[in-house]
């Protein structure tokens, strides 16, 4: 379950990952490229910008070149990725900060927009809380996250293999419906798509999900190097779920979600101690 992800482990990860993760993340750019022409439904000229989960910026960047007046502000749990993204450009501010606890001003922003962030957080609802005090009143929370169905291609083959625990698990997102809603966000929103990339080696895929940092964190998993021979049961079994190009199939399972902040709070959600 994703509870057995420790965020530590995380922002270890995607720190190491800093300097690799652009030439291997084929799949995040395609995730967050689609979030941002969802930017096009709505009626938006914010002024301020929370960009959850920021990696290495490149979302930063395209909401600054977006909304060029705006004051676009880069999030990342790993220190890695904020300082290379600041390195990249200095039109927007990085920090590098748990989105569990936003070093912001209740009701300051007016967009939080955040690509393949939320599926490493353990406590939704604490969540989704938080980002809606950080919300303007009407403010837009944008969001891409992952469901069940990642890389079920991986894991099935790995699960004739060995008993392990070789690929993270992921909620689905009814659970995600779900915590908007208890966390009082208005008109909140879900729908999925699958998104399919081809590798002609599950070892390729292994090891662009090791440069992104987004390879297996849970606590379960299997400690160690794998041995040729395991490689090479891996890639036999991974042959079953060939595309017709001949490549290989790893699936993403696409969550898209968006809800707004309320003008108002119900007196219900003080209860858990947080102040708007």
């Amino acid at each position: 379950m994703v509870n057995q992800i420790e965020m530590q482990d995380v922002a270890r990860s995607f720190s190491k990952a800093a300097k690799t993760y652009d030439e291997a993340a084929f799949f995040q750019r395609i995730a967050g490229d689609r979030l941002l022409e969802r930017l096009d439904f709505f009626k938006l000229n914010p002024k301020s910008i929370l960009d959850i989960g920021c990696g290495t910026g490149h979302c930063t960047r395209s909401l600054k070149a977006k909304y060029p007046e705006a004051r676009v502000i880069g999030l990342d749990i790993a220190q890695g990725m904020v300082d290379y993204s600041q390195s990249q450009s200095s039109a927007e501010n990085y920090i590098c900060a748990d989105a569990m606890n936003i070093p912001l001003e209740s009701n300051s922003q007016d967009l939080i927009f955040s690509n393949l962030t939320f599926q490493w957080i353990d406590s939704l609802d604490l969540l989704f809380k938080e980002l809606h005090r950080v919300l303007k009143p009407n403010g837009l929370l944008l969001f891409t996250s992952l469901g069940p169905e990642t890389l079920y291609e991986l894991k099935q083959s790995w699960a004739s293999v060995d008993e392990h625990k070789h690929v993270n698990d992921f909620l689905d997102m009814h659970h995600l419906g779900d915590a908007m809603l208890n966390a009082y966000l208005l008109d909140p929103v879900v729908d999925n798509e699958p998104v399919v990339i081809g590798y002609d080696k599950a070892i390729e895929l292994m090891r662009d999900l090791k440069n992104i940092g987004a390879h297996n964190v849970d606590k379960a998993r299997r400690k160690g190097l794998m041995s040729p021979s395991v490689i090479r049961q891996l890639e036999r079994a991974y042959k079953e779920y060939k595309l017709a190009s001949g490549e290989l199939a790893a699936t993403y399972e696409l969550i898209y979600g968006h809800a707004f902040a309320r003008k108002s709070i119900p007196n219900e959600y003080h209860e858990y101690g947080i102040e708007l």
